[in-house]
């Protein structure tokens, strides 16, 4: 059965990336428009740096690792529990697993129940995949007999046992707010509410065409609300 399931799993990936990517690279894609705005590379200790686009700068952080290298801050952060740096003359530390995320080349990663998660497409409204932890319930029954009256009554009882496994997701993020949730129509008509003329297309969308159009309707929203960043604090 394992195999089996890493060959579902596969396949679900592919169909996930086959039928999302070529939609977050289309021509009016806002990922465009948010490589147009420079975004800096470095890491995000908190929220407040991805809104003010101003993260630590990779220079400020104590490390052996060649910091030419194009993957030098994932490298780190991967590499450590927590990183050293400097800030106005003074050093400071922060363990990698409070960081919020980081900027590489130009590309957004949000650390995400753990992992650090690439965002193909950033915008006012921003969307990317996530690997969660789903637990199900299966019967305990085991087909030999074992079910009947050991093992939790599978038979009588209908006892069950849980079952953990990954399951990749898709999530989107506000940019208002840092509000991350789950990438449901329900919650994406929660955003577009924000512009009464988008919102209005939406909902007259039956409820299948919401969920097969929130892509579009996403770089949509992004085009007309363009990300504006806060001038950080005492600047």
């Amino acid at each position: 059965m394992q195999p089996l399931y890493r060959m579902k799993k596969f396949l679900i990936y592919f169909f996930l990336c086959a039928y999302f990517i070529p939609q977050i690279h289309a021509q009016d894609d806002t990922l465009a428009m948010a490589n147009a705005i420079a975004l800096k590379d470095g890491v995000y200790l908190s929220y407040n740096d991805l809104q003010t686009n101003n993260p630590l700068p990779k220079e400020n952080i104590s490390s052996e690792t060649d910091k030419t290298q194009a993957d030098f801050i994932s490298k780190t952060l991967s590499n450590y529990k927590e990183i050293i740096f400097t800030y106005k003359n003074s050093q400071y530390r922060a363990q990698v697993a409070k960081v919020w995320g980081y900027c590489q080349n130009g590309t957004i990663y949000i650390n995400f129940k753990g992992n650090f998660c690439r965002v193909p497409l950033f915008g006012s409204i921003s969307h990317f995949f996530a690997t969660v932890v789903v637990t199900t319930y299966v019967s305990s029954y085991n087909g030999y007999g074992g079910g009947f009256y050991g093992g939790g009554m599978g038979m009588y009882g209908g006892s069950t046992v849980p079952v953990k496994q990954n399951e990749i997701h898709q999530f989107l993020l506000d940019f208002k707010t840092g509000e991350i949730d789950e990438a449901t129509p329900t919650y994406l008509e929660t955003l577009l509410s924000r512009d009464i003329k988008l919102y209005a297309q939406y909902m007259d969308l039956k409820r299948k065409k919401r969920k097969e159009l929130m892509i579009l309707y996403i770089r949509r929203y992004n085009t007309e609300h363009p990300i504006v960043f806060m001038t950080p604090a005492g600047q």
